[in-house]
């Protein structure tokens, strides 16, 4: 069974600057909605309308909570969404469990074995992000599970945590493209277990990648260590074909 595509950018996500709101507009917003806002949006300065966009903009701005809750909500109003979950088993099997929850320490074997066994196949053309650092050259071929994530913004704190990005001297944020439906791949419940804002969408080992395009975002994203001085370092956004 292959799923149907899953994009929480279909409705964009819009950034505004807001000003006070005028006693007129107040009232407006009041007779629409029934509350009265003392802000209002006043000027269009970004907007994202695929998951690409959604990188190259996550890499400039580093964190924005807005864009975050966006992808929360479209999920939680995506009917194409719901044919994941539905699709997959209501409680999450003990392997998956624990990889989610004790992350490094994982029974691999076992976590690739409940992919095949529960899985399923997502369909050509779905976006999911990926952040660390791209050490395949042009292509690669994944050895482990690939953890993947439905939004940038929590793909590009985990690339952030624990000094990771420090310690690489640069920053990959990566929109991976499903190419073909040849790795089966387990999505997480976001409700109701630990962890669940990450919106995780983890692919069995096995996984070809390939790389084909590299765009310097910023020089200067700032990363951070504990017990040592923060850096600046490059910010890159890469596009990846998976099969």
């Amino acid at each position: 069974m292959i799923l149907p595509i899953v994009d929480p950018f279909s409705q964009p996500f819009e950034v505004w600057t807001t000003r006070d709101a005028t006693q007129e507009e107040m009232l407006e917003d009041f007779r629409r909605t029934g509350t009265m806002y003392a802000r209002t949006n006043d000027r269009l300065i970004a907007t994202v309308t695929n998951g690409f966009e959604a990188a190259i903009y996550m890499a400039k701005v580093g964190a924005d909570g807005a864009l975050g809750n966006h992808v929360n909500n479209a999920l939680d109003c995506d009917h194409n969404y719901n044919q994941w979950r539905l699709a997959m088993p209501r409680a999450t099997p003990p392997g998956l469990k624990k990889y989610k929850s004790s992350y490094p320490h994982y029974d691999a074997y076992e976590v690739n074995k409940e992919i095949n066994e529960f899985g399923r196949y997502l369909p050509p053309g779905q976006v999911l992000f990926h952040a660390g650092v791209w050490l395949g050259g042009t292509s690669l071929v994944t050895d482990r599970p690939l953890s993947t994530s439905l939004c940038p913004q929590v793909a590009l704190r985990n690339a952030d945590h624990n000094g990771k990005a420090y310690e690489a001297g640069r920053i990959d944020l990566l929109v991976i493209r499903v190419a073909e439906s040849a790795t089966k791949a387990f999505a997480y419940k976001r409700k109701g277990m630990a962890l669940g804002h990450e919106n995780e969408v983890v692919f069995a080992a096995g996984a070809s990648l390939s790389w084909f395009s590299e765009t310097l975002v910023r020089k200067d994203y700032p990363a951070g260590k504990a017990f040592h001085d923060g850096k600046h370092v490059p910010a890159y956004v890469l596009e990846i074909d998976l099969t």
